[in-house]
C-alpha cells in the first residue's frame, strides 16, 4: 500500500530466528502445552479481552473483527504463525504472546486489515478489523445519568451519533456535554436529539422614563448710549443684544422668556431696558412596552424608531466623495432566552432607548449631524415564568444657579435687582427597565385579536361632529351607533 507502512511482527525465539524445520519441531513439541494454555487463557481471560479461536487455516476474507477503542481481542490460530502484521498501526496494534495466539488492540476509530502468515508464507488469518468507540460503555453511562430517557448511541469512523427524545433543551445539552469528553481527535458528535416540546419564551419589557425640568430666569438688559461733551459719548450695555443694529428689529430671547421693553430717546441719547422673565416647568414621560417571542437558545431583536443619515467620506476616493450611512435610534431590544431545568429561564437582555439630541449635534463642512441621547444596558438574569425583574434603574439630577450682576450696585437691596440677572435650572430624570418572561405555546388564530378589531369608526362627518360636541369618544367601543333604517335628513 503506497503511503502506509505495514506493521509486521515475526515470531522469534529469544536471541535468534527460528528456521522452518525448527519451527515445526517446536510446534510439534509445544502443541499439547499450547492447547492447555489456550484453554486456560479462554477460561480466565481478563476483563475487556475477547478470546476467539480460528479453526480453519485460512478464514474467509471479509469477515470483520469488531474491536472497541481501548479494548482488545485475543485470537487463537490453527497453526503456528511466523509473521503477524496490520495495515494501519495507527488504528490497531498486535501482540503475539505465543505462535498460535494474536492479541489485537484497538487504538482509534477506523478500519484496517490483519494478516497472520505461517510456514511457507501460508495465510493463516486474514481479517478486516473495525475499531469503534465502545458504545456499550456509553449506553451504560447514559442510562446511569439519565435513567428516565431513552437514548441511542452509534459509532462510525470519525463520528459519534446520539439520538433519542428529551423533554427540554437543557437535557439535550447535558447529554451532549456527557459524550463530548469521549470523542477522539478530529471526531465529531452528531446530535440527533429531538425535544418533545418546543420551548418558546415571550419577553415583556417595560421601559418607563420620567424627565422633569424647571427653569427660572429674571434679568434686566440695558442699552443706554448718549452724547456727553462734544464728540464724547457714554453709556452702559449689559445682558444680551436688545436690537439688531442693522435692521433695527428687536431680538427675542433664546429661552422663550417673556420680555418687557422700556425706552427713552432724545436727540443723541437712547436708553432702553429689556426685562426677560421666565418661569418654565416641563414634564416628559415615556413608556415603551415591547413584546417579543423567541425559541429557547435563539436570539430575537426588536426596534421601534427610525434611522437618520450620517455623511461618511468614501475610502480610496481622491475627489472627496461623500457617502451616507444610517444609524438607528428609538427603542430597541435584543434578548436570548435559555430554558433551564424546572422551567427556569436564563435571559441575556440588551435593551436600549435613544433619541435625537440637538444639543449634542456636530457641524462639519456645513453639514449638521445630530447627536443621540442613549440609555443602554446589558445583563443576564435568571427567573421563572411570569416573574419580573427590574434589571436597570437610573436617577439623575442636574441643577445650576447663575447670577450675573454689576459689582457694587448689584448687591444693593432694591436697586441692585435692576443691574443683575439670575438663571436657575433644575433637571431630574428617572429610568426603570422591568422584564417579565413567559413560557408560551402556540394557539389558534381565531383566539388572537388586534387593536383594529375593537375600532369602530364614525359613520359620517355629522355623527363625528356631534360626538365631538357631546364629548363622546368616537373611537370608543361603548359609543352608541345608529343601526337599521336610520340616518340623517339633509
Amino acid at each position: 500500500m503506497p503511503g502506509r507502512s505495514l506493521l509486521m511482527k515475526p515470531i522469534q525465539a529469544p536471541g535468534h530466528r527460528l528456521s522452518t524445520f525448527g519451527t515445526l519441531a517446536f510446534v510439534a513439541a509445544a502443541l499439547p502445552l499450547a492447547m492447555t494454555a489456550t484453554a486456560a487463557t479462554a477460561a480466565g481471560a481478563p476483563s475487556g479481552v475477547v478470546v476467539q479461536t480460528s479453526t480453519s487455516a485460512a478464514p474467509a476474507p471479509g469477515a470483520a473483527l469488531a474491536v472497541g477503542s481501548g479494548k482488545g481481542v485475543l485470537l487463537q490460530l490453527g497453526a503456528p504463525a511466523t509473521a503477524v502484521f496490520v495495515a494501519d498501526p495507527d488504528i490497531a496494534d498486535v501482540h503475539v504472546p505465543n505462535p498460535q495466539a494474536v492479541f489485537v488492540l484497538g487504538k482509534k476509530a477506523g478500519t484496517t486489515t490483519l494478516y497472520a502468515l505461517g510456514a511457507n508464507n501460508k495465510t493463516l488469518l486474514q481479517r478486516t478489523v473495525v475499531v469503534n468507540t465502545d458504545v456499550a460503555y456509553l449506553h451504560d453511562l447514559l442510562a446511569t445519568r439519565f435513567p428516565a430517557l431513552t437514548l441511542h448511541v452509534e459509532a462510525a469512523p470519525g463520528s459519534l451519533l446520539v439520538s433519542g427524545q428529551v423533554p427540554s433543551a437543557a437535557d439535550a445539552d447535558a447529554v451532549v456535554q456527557t459524550l463530548t469528553p469521549y470523542l477522539h481527535d478530529k471526531e465529531a458528535l452528531i446530535n440527533r436529539l429531538s425535544v418533545t416540546q418546543s420551548l418558546q419564551v415571550n419577553l415583556h419589557v417595560r421601559i418607563a422614563e420620567v424627565d422633569r425640568s424647571v427653569t427660572q430666569q429674571f434679568g434686566v438688559n440695558w442699552s443706554a448710549v448718549g452724547g456727553m461733551w462734544g464728540n464724547f459719548i457714554g453709556g452702559m450695555l449689559s445682558g444680551r443684544t436688545i436690537q439688531d443694529p442693522t435692521t433695527g428689529i428687536y431680538q427675542l430671547p433664546s429661552s422663550n422668556a417673556f420680555s418687557t421693553l422700556l425706552g427713552f430717546k432724545a436727540g443723541q441719547t437712547s436708553i432702553q431696558a429689556l426685562i426677560d422673565a421666565l418661569d418654565q416647568e416641563g414634564l416628559v414621560t415615556m413608556l415603551a412596552e415591547p413584546n417579543l417571542t423567541s425559541m429557547s437558545g435563539e436570539t430575537a431583536s426588536f426596534l421601534a424608531g427610525g434611522e437618520f443619515p450620517i455623511p461618511v467620506s468614501q475610502s480610496g476616493s481622491t475627489s472627496g466623495a461623500i457617502g451616507v450611512q444610517f444609524k438607528q435610534f428609538g427603542v430597541s431590544l435584543n434578548f436570548t432566552p435559555t430554558v433551564l431545568a424546572d422551567n427556569r429561564i436564563s435571559l441575556k437582555v440588551n435593551p436600549e432607548v435613544s433619541q435625537l439630541d440637538p444639543t449634542a449635534s456636530v457641524t462639519t463642512n456645513g453639514v449638521t449631524i445630530p447627536g443621540l441621547s442613549v440609555r443602554r444596558l446589558s445583563t443576564t438574569v435568571e427567573l421563572g415564568s411570569g416573574q419580573s425583574f427590574a434589571i436597570g434603574g437610573l436617577l439623575t439630577s442636574d441643577s445650576s444657579d447663575t447670577l450675573s450682576a454689576l459689582p457694587g450696585i448689584g448687591t444693593l437691596p432694591v436697586l441692585g435687582k435692576l443691574f443683575s440677572s439670575r438663571s436657575f435650572q433644575d433637571k431630574k430624570s428617572e429610568l426603570v427597565v422591568i422584564v417579565t418572561p413567559y413560557l408560551v405555546n402556540p394557539t389558534a388564530g381565531n383566539r388572537l385579536r388586534t387593536p383594529l378589531d375593537t375600532l369602530i369608526a364614525p359613520s359620517g362627518d355629522i355623527e363625528y361632529g356631534f360626538q365631538r360636541t357631546l364629548g363622546i369618544d368616537p373611537l370608543s367601543g361603548d359609543t352608541p351607533r345608529l343601526v337599521g333604517a336610520a340616518g340623517f335628513v339633509y
